[in-house]
C-alpha cells in the first residue's frame, strides 16, 4: 500500500469542507425538478383545491402530530425555505398546513418547535378551528419527510456571562472582570 504525503490530501479535504460549509438539501436533484415552479404557500392556501395533486415541498415549524388509526397528521406552522431547504426561523409564517403520511411518527420525535421540510401532493384541503376561529388547512400527501437536527445549548454551562467562547476557548471570555468567568 503507498503511502500518501498531507499535500496530497489537501484538495480533498478542502472540497469537503466547502460542501459542508454551503451546506446540503436533504432532497436529491430529481425531487427538486419535481418541486421547480410551484406555486407559493400563499397562493396555495388561499385556493388550495387549485392545485390538487401537484407537487410541492413546504417546510416550517411543528405545532402538533396526532396519531390516528391509520394516518399520522403534522400541523407545521409554514416559513421560507432556505437554499438547503431548511425552514428559517421568523415571526413570520404564512400561515399553517397539515402533512399527512400513513407512517406512524412519534409525537415525542416530531415534537412541538421541531423543523420540518417535506415533499408530496397537495390533497383535498381539511377544515379546521385554531383556537376559536375556523381555518381551511392546505393537506400534503408526504413522499418525503425530513425533520431537521435539534440543536441543544447546555445553558447550565454555557448560559452564564463570560462562559462563551473568548480567545478561542471555553470560558475565556470577558465576564466580570479578566479571568476565567464571571466569579474573578
Amino acid at each position: 500500500m503507498a503511502s500518501h504525503s498531507p499535500k496530497q490530501w489537501r484538495p480533498a479535504v478542502c472540497l469537503v469542507l466547502a460542501a459542508l460549509l454551503v451546506g446540503c438539501s436533504p432532497f436529491s436533484s430529481e425531487v427538486k425538478k419535481q418541486v421547480k415552479g410551484q406555486p407559493s404557500f400563499a397562493a396555495i392556501r388561499h385556493s388550495p383545491s387549485a392545485y390538487l395533486g401537484r407537487m410541492v415541498m413546504l417546510g416550517g415549524t411543528i405545532a402538533q402530530t396526532k396519531n390516528l388509526k391509520d394516518v399520522t397528521l403534522i400541523e407545521v406552522l409554514q416559513e421560507k425555505l432556505d437554499s438547503s431547504d431548511q425552514p428559517i426561523d421568523s415571526d413570520k409564517i404564512g400561515g399553517r398546513f397539515l402533512v399527512r403520511t400513513s407512517t406512524f411518527l412519534d409525537p415525542s420525535v416530531y415534537s412541538k418547535g421541531r423543523d420540518i421540510t417535506v415533499v408530496g401532493r397537495l390533497a383535498a384541503p381539511q377544515a379546521g378551528v385554531i383556537g376559536e376561529k375556523p381555518y381551511t388547512y392546505p393537506v400534503i400527501a408526504a413522499t418525503r419527510i425530513h425533520l431537521w437536527p435539534q440543536y441543544a445549548t447546555n445553558d447550565a454551562y454555557w448560559g452564564y456571562p463570560g462562559m462563551g467562547w473568548g480567545w478561542g476557548y471555553p470560558g475565556m471570555g470577558m465576564g466580570m472582570g479578566w479571568g476565567f468567568g464571571p466569579w474573578w
